[in-house]
């Protein structure tokens, strides 16, 4: 009767392919110690033992069955996804980014510069951020991120509960939001019905955004995830990470943790905001010579775009529009346990 049941279990999880695998696991590695206990008449901690190891088969064929979900996923939405798809979905996104916040703060690009150059082109700050801004329905729970990570890459970090429900906020606000809905039904309509479901939409998010990997040679300490990397930024040595959000660089500003340079080009975008590149030094000495990153877009935009481009152009430039006018999301993706997630992903042209 337990088998009969453990069996609809998979039956829940697995596609065909993973049933029959599982099946196997059981019958060759369980089954043996099921019949010698019958027959020899054992009891006790012997049943409880097989019944455990049939816990742990059952566990191992479940997070077996994630992983190629998961993967599938992200081979599905590669292959559906045409280039004139990418266009028009991007400018739904952007169509629908109501808490965009480019109206509303005060960008000063004062001098040009270059990435080889340390003059300091810009006697004042690259932005200025109004108290409102700050407050917003997705820029508040996307700022409260911030203190959660460490910039050095070898510095061990611990998630906390409180951490992990800040994570949650975020995710639960940006799903309610048009840049982030249009991802979704955009997902669903190109076949990947498990989005459909609330907490895999959750699920998704949380695995490409959070899950935490290790940046250093060594591999020992796990201290980095996409969302510092590219929201935030990271230190390697004397090496700048990252550093692709305009709201964290707007803080490190606040903070005189940031000194900007001058801007080396721009594009406009129509009203919506704008792709920079631009020099800056942090913390007094770690020189970031060349940074792109949008500004006044707000966090569900962004994450939308990011996950859009890793999903269905992964490692290659990802091509997208707004109001006619062309840039390109560039990804770069690690494998984590075997698993694919964002390393890197930044705007350019």
């Amino acid at each position: 009767m337990k088998i009969t049941l453990i069996f609809f279990v998979f039956l829940g999880v697995c596609h065909a392919d993973d049933i029959a695998q599982a099946a196997g696991q059981i019958f060759n590695n369980i089954l043996p110690n099921l019949i010698s206990n019958h027959v020899t008449g054992q009891q006790g901690n012997t049943a409880q033992n097989t019944f455990q190891q049939i816990g742990t088969v059952v566990g191992g064929v479940v997070d077996y069955a994630k992983k190629k979900s998961y993967e599938d996923l992200l081979r599905q939405a590669q292959d559906s996804t045409t280039d004139d798809d990418l266009l028009r979905v991007s400018e739904e996104m952007f169509n629908a980014d109501i808490n965009n916040a480019f109206n509303y703060i005060q960008v000063n690009l004062q001098g040009k510069t270059t990435p080889m150059s340390r003059n300091d082109e810009a006697q004042s700050n690259l932005l200025n951020v109004p108290e409102n801004v700050w407050s917003g329905p997705t820029i508040r729970p996307f700022v409260a991120l911030f203190d959660n990570y460490h910039k050095n890459v070898i510095r061990p970090e611990f998630v906390t509960p409180n951490e992990e429900t800040e994570q949650t906020t975020y995710i639960n606000t940006i799903l309610a939001t048009g840049p982030i809905r249009s991802l979704i039904t955009f997902l669903v309509n190109k076949g990947i019905t498990q989005l459909n479901e609330y907490p895999e939409q959750v699920e998704l998010l949380r695995k490409i955004w959070f899950t935490k990997y290790a940046r250093h040679w060594t591999g020992l300490c796990k201290c980095s995830c996409a969302f510092e990397n590219v929201f935030m930024a990271e230190l390697k040595s004397n090496e700048v990470l990252g550093l692709h959000s305009w709201l964290f660089f707007a803080k490190r500003e606040l903070d005189h943790k940031a000194n900007y340079l001058g801007y080396i080009d721009k594009l406009d975008l129509s009203g919506k905001g704008l792709i920079l590149k631009q020099h800056s030094v942090l913390s007094e000495t770690k020189d970031a010579p060349e940074v792109n990153m949008f500004v006044g877009t707000s966090p569900e935009l962004e994450t939308a775009l990011y996950t859009l481009c890793f999903m269905t152009r992964p490692d290659r430039p990802c091509r997208l529009r707004f109001n006619n006018i062309p840039f390109t999301i560039q990804t770069k993706s690690m494998k984590v346990e075997n698993l694919p997630v964002i390393d890197t992903a930044y705007p350019t042209w």
